[in-house]
């Protein structure tokens, strides 16, 4: 899926821009402090982006959120150069 298709699936399920960049890199196996250090935001406000991404996507944790992403195409699948 292109970022469009993302973006619109994204809004459908009530995620704004930022919700979205933060399930990437939450997708992509980041820690709450790499996420911040990334975005250069305080690790707070990465727990309040998660609480709201957790509660929009009605999951309980990083792995249930990281598994609807992928299944709704909320984010690219990885592909590795090596398989």
């Amino acid at each position: 899926l292109g970022m469009d298709e993302e973006r619109r699936g994204a809004k459908s399920l009530g995620l704004t821009e930022r919700e979205l960049t933060i399930l990437g890199a939450l997708a992509r196996g980041l820690s709450n402090d790499e996420i911040a250090k990334e975005f250069w935001v305080a690790p707070q406000t990465v727990k309040f982006h998660l609480t709201n991404i957790y509660r929009k996507l009605g999951v309980k944790n990083r792995t249930e959120a990281t598994r609807l992403a992928y299944q709704h195409g909320l984010v690219e699948s990885p592909i590795y150069a090596d398989e």
